[in-house]
């Protein structure tokens, strides 16, 4: 498949590409890489064979057990799937992460995108979502996370991985809305189309202004971050896991 932000995979929803997106140092992130979408339960034979050839390595499903269960992905035989849920789920629910031993259950969540960043279940689904970014360091392979739309939780995860990854949080903004202008569009051909060319930008951000109140949403979660743990860097020291040196090795991974 050729490089677009928004891919033509027919059977599922809101299926998009991170790269090319540029960083504050001036690196970019490299194409076929992280990956991020909304439903795979409906990918046509047709779309499992692109996915395959475009290197799925790695499948983070955000969703809980319960609605992974209902709806399952389709994927290439030796794509790994993983469970990460990220909102707190069920005691008789399963998934992939490791055991939860330090819950904080006492933390008064006013907006579910405050919790996505401060719970502790969702920190423990982002935090494993990177150690696989780290095991996805070999070449033609890249990482898929998802949710059910591609929207809050698949958002709030893109939100932390392009922050982690250096790209400033204006075109992290303009990466999240841009689920709304998929939804709000009928024309995805053309709308595929339009995002290629060279006045992509300017078209994204007039599209951008007629969804700014749902990109607001974002902020919640920005500033979620900047009370509680001052700065982005602490916030993945502390919540993340992630040292100086994990940091360095996802910029090689995932930048040129």
């Amino acid at each position: 498949m050729k490089r677009e932000r928004l891919l033509n995979i027919e059977g599922s929803v809101n299926f998009r590409e991170l790269g090319g997106y540029q960083t504050q140092d001036g690196r970019t992130i490299k194409w076929q890489k992280l990956l991020r979408s909304g439903d795979l339960s409906r990918l046509t034979d047709k779309d499992i064979q692109k996915l395959s050839d475009y290197g799925v390595h790695y499948d983070i499903d955000l969703r809980s057990p319960s609605e992974a269960s209902w709806l399952k992905d389709r994927l290439p035989e030796k794509t790994i799937y993983r469970s990460y849920p990220v909102y707190p789920i069920a005691k008789n629910d399963h998934s992939d992460l490791p055991q939860l031993t330090d819950a904080t259950s006492n933390i008064d969540y006013s907006h579910p995108y405050a919790l996505m960043i401060l719970n502790s279940q969702s920190q423990l689904a982002f935090r494993t979502l990177f150690q696989d970014m780290l095991k996805n360091d070999q070449p033609n392979q890249s990482l898929l996370f998802h949710c059910a739309a591609g929207k809050d939780r698949t958002g709030v995860a893109g939100f932390l991985i392009l922050t982690a990854l250096g790209v400033d949080y204006e075109t992290i903004k303009q990466d999240y809305i841009l689920t709304n202008i998929v939804y709000s569009t009928f024309d995805q051909d053309t709308l595929r189309k339009r995002l290629q060319n060279d006045k992509a930008e300017s078209f994204v951000n007039q599209m951008n202004a007629a969804f700014q109140v749902q990109g607001d949403t974002l902020n919640v979660a920005n500033q979620a971050i900047m009370d509680n743990y001052g700065s982005y860097g602490k916030y993945f020291v502390q919540a993340m896991d992630l040292s100086e040196h994990d940091l360095t090795d996802l910029r090689k991974i995932y930048l040129e």
